[in-house]
């Protein structure tokens, strides 16, 4: 049986390898916390009907890779998205803003 929603938003969450953008995605999908988790490669998508004020909202969360090898493949999953997280590490040192720009 197919699901029915009233809405469809799909949202990205974005930033650089290793600040747990696929332990959070887990945790909102399945609400289990993931230890640990491989690199991502290429993107990592799940979903999750949640009721907002009386109406079914389907959540689609792309899971981006955050190596810059996977940057040109990831940027086209950015088309049709309704926002984005940006997920960071603020204990490292070596996180700038450019290297979470996605444009």
């Amino acid at each position: 049986m197919a699901e029915t929603y009233d809405f469809l938003f799909k949202f990205l969450v974005i930033g650089s390898a290793g600040t747990g953008k696929s332990c959070l995605l887990h945790q909102f999908i399945e609400n289990k916390f993931k230890q640990d988790s491989n690199h991502t490669i290429g993107v990592e998508f799940g979903s999750r009907v949640v009721n907002v004020g009386g109406k079914t909202v389907k959540l689609q969360i792309w899971d981006t890779a955050g190596q810059e090898r996977f940057r040109s493949v990831t940027r086209s999953y950015y088309r049709g998205a309704a926002g984005a997280l940006l997920v960071y590490d603020i204990t490292r040192a070596d996180v700038s803003g450019d290297q979470c720009s996605h444009r």
